[in-house]
């Protein structure tokens, strides 16, 4: 233990060298000064342990001592060593100023004991000791946390690029779909190919949309709906004056799970409409609408075309064979299944949609 004390007085410094001999023995450093300038200047080229601190000395007082050595970048230790202020009887105010400004302990020399003194001596020292550990800690966290940091942002940047690399997949596998329906001759083959580069597309939205965002786990639907809607409008060559769409779907986010299923959905009942509501040049409307209620998500298409036929809706509630069933049905009954949720579609001046499920 390496003791430094700084006092004017040779009698009460030799009396804290034999209390301290007391309890360290040979294992005590015991050094001292008579002024402030000297307990500076030792303090400046010698590493101590413990500091004891007179506050009146003959050339400063021992606030005066503390702000004239350097803060240490360990907040609560001062200098960066454990300080005991001495103080004298009715001073105490004095050390609480002196323990603000850096020391760790106060003894009134009045009432100083060898107990007292083995005390603050060892509190100070331990302090000092748990501040540097903690400042230990918080810089190897600090370090871990920056680490952490670097890693989520090395594996956010490898992820944009997954996403960016499926959609690019995607579109390929896109472009070989309308090759493939350019080159058929048969007409219901044309269509399933069609159709599924539409499917295709949707999926392919989602990925264009996680890569363009910051946030790889969930989906703005308003957007994606919105966007998906225009590009199969566009595939089908629908004039806007002939048939008119809005998306009025509210501020609603999916997780990446649900949205790419629920966009698979909405892609088979807007085609649907776009295909079958509006036959003969009919004019008309469609809207697709959205919203969370709760803990749950209701999305709707209603059009004010032809509707259904009967043997659809019979069709619809999920009670037959899904080989029974139109292939776009059967792939809206299957991915309803998937997100847990209920379908369900009726005729009310056109044909209405309705798909509910909890959010994930």
């Amino acid at each position: 233990m390496k003791v430094f004390m700084v006092d004017d007085s040779p009698p009460d410094r030799k009396l804290c060298r034999i209390l301290l001999e007391q309890k360290y023995g040979s294992a005590l450093e015991f050094s001292e000064a008579s002024s402030g300038g000297q307990g500076i200047q030792q303090c400046l080229s010698t590493p101590q342990d413990c500091v004891l601190l007179d506050y009146k000395l003959p050339d400063m007082t021992g606030l005066e001592f503390l702000s004239g050595l350097p803060s240490s970048p360990i907040p609560g230790t001062g200098p960066g060593f454990a300080i005991v202020m001495l103080t004298g009887l009715g001073n105490e105010q004095v050390a609480v100023d002196a323990m603000k400004a850096g020391a760790q302990d106060y003894l009134v020399k009045d009432r100083m004991t060898a107990a007292s003194l083995h005390l603050a001596v060892s509190r100070a020292y331990e302090k000092v000791g748990l501040l540097r550990a903690l400042q230990t800690e918080r810089d190897r966290l600090a370090v871990s946390l920056q680490e952490l940091a670097m890693s989520l942002q090395e594996k956010e940047a490898l992820l944009q690029e997954v996403h960016h690399r499926v959609k690019n997949n995607l579109q390929v596998i896109a472009s070989l779909l309308r090759l493939q329906a350019g080159a058929a001759v048969d007409t219901g083959a044309i269509h399933a190919l069609r159709e599924s580069v539409h499917r295709v597309e949707s999926m392919a939205l989602i990925h264009d949309q996680l890569y363009q965002s910051n946030n790889f786990q969930e989906i703005d639907m308003a957007r994606h709906v919105a966007s998906l809607t225009t590009r199969v409008a566009e595939s089908y060559g629908i004039p806007i004056d002939r048939v008119t769409w809005h998306v009025g779907i509210e501020s609603l986010s999916l997780a990446v799970g649900q949205a790419i299923p629920a966009g698979l959905i909405l892609n088979e009942l807007i085609s649907n409409a776009f295909k079958h509501a509006f036959p003969g040049g009919r004019r008309g409307s469609m809207v697709v609408s959205g919203a969370r209620h709760g803990e749950s998500v209701a999305l709707e298409v209603r059009d004010d075309g032809v509707g259904f036929p009967e043997a659809t809706l019979g069709l619809a509630g999920g009670t037959g064979e899904l080989r029974s069933q139109p292939f776009g049905l059967k792939i809206v009954r299957i991915l309803t299944r998937q997100l847990q949720g209920t379908f369900a579609i009726e005729n009310r001046h056109g044909a209405v949609c309705r798909l509910r499920f909890a959010v994930a």
